[in-house]
């Protein structure tokens, strides 16, 4: 459904396994154009495989174990626990990064990447306990969030950490917001099956997607923050900084 990105840090790390002649050569350290075009040229080339190698698991479709997005504020109008597990995220390989800032030789600067995506969308099983928009909401089946034309922006910064003799940036406070175009929900089986009352809950939610996704989208941000930063951490704990970069 929601946002992601990241896909700098994997760039970075399939540039040191420049084997071959036609690999791409690593970018200099802070040199933001050349990591931009480097990640928009590997997006799709290199990110529908798993690469044990590098920590880097397979992007797209993701694997999404358990996501829970609860948003509980007392005076929102929605008010909702949203669990997902085994979901699949498609829609990575087609974002595009528009803007980087940070990657240079001090690594606990802030990092940032801007990043739009056509995209994405969270398919599998679901269940929901709530209200939206004083309408009460349960069920248990499988969910399909989307959302299109999604403008994205992550930072984070970190910490260089000494291992074997080689510098590691261990990632910590990584923030994602996202603002999408528009988004649609789709969920089977509500209120236990009564097929009525689930088929006007779906036309209800995609009625008002605006208004939902405005009171959901921090709650939305924290959970998708939190699965990001396994991966990146992941990545960076595997290939030492410096050799991500080229000096000169």
């Amino acid at each position: 459904m929601f946002g992601i990105a990241l896909a700098i840090v994997l760039c970075l790390s399939l540039s040191v396994q420049a084997n071959f002649p036609d690999d791409p050569k690593p970018c200099k350290y802070g040199d933001g154009e050349c990591i931009m075009q480097l990640v928009n040229t590997l997006f799709s080339e290199k990110f529908s495989a798993e690469d044990p190698g590098l920590n880097l698991v397979q992007l797209d479709p993701l694997k999404v174990d358990r996501m829970v997005i609860s948003q509980g504020v007392s005076d929102s109008p929605v008010g909702i626990t949203l669990t997902l597990t085994d979901n699949l995220l498609y829609g990575i390989k087609d974002q595009r990064i528009v803007k980087v800032k940070g990657f240079g030789k001090d690594m606990a600067t802030k990092h940032e990447l801007k990043i739009v995506a056509k995209h994405f969308a969270l398919v599998g099983p679901y269940s929901i306990q709530g209200k939206v928009l004083i309408l009460p909401i349960s069920g248990t089946g499988q969910s399909n969030l989307t959302m299109d034309n999604v403008k994205i922006i992550i930072s984070f910064s970190g910490n260089p950490v000494e291992k074997n003799g080689e510098t590691f940036l261990d990632v910590t406070n990584l923030k994602m917001t996202m603002k999408p175009e528009s988004s649609h929900y789709h969920f089977s089986n509500l209120f236990n099956g009564d097929k009525a009352l689930g088929d006007n809950m779906n036309v209800f939610l995609n009625e008002n997607s605006e208004a939902i996704y405005k009171e959901t989208g921090p709650a939305i941000d924290k959970s998708f923050s939190e699965l990001y930063l396994g991966i990146v951490k992941a990545v960076f704990a595997k290939v030492p900084y410096a050799k991500l970069f080229a000096e000169e």
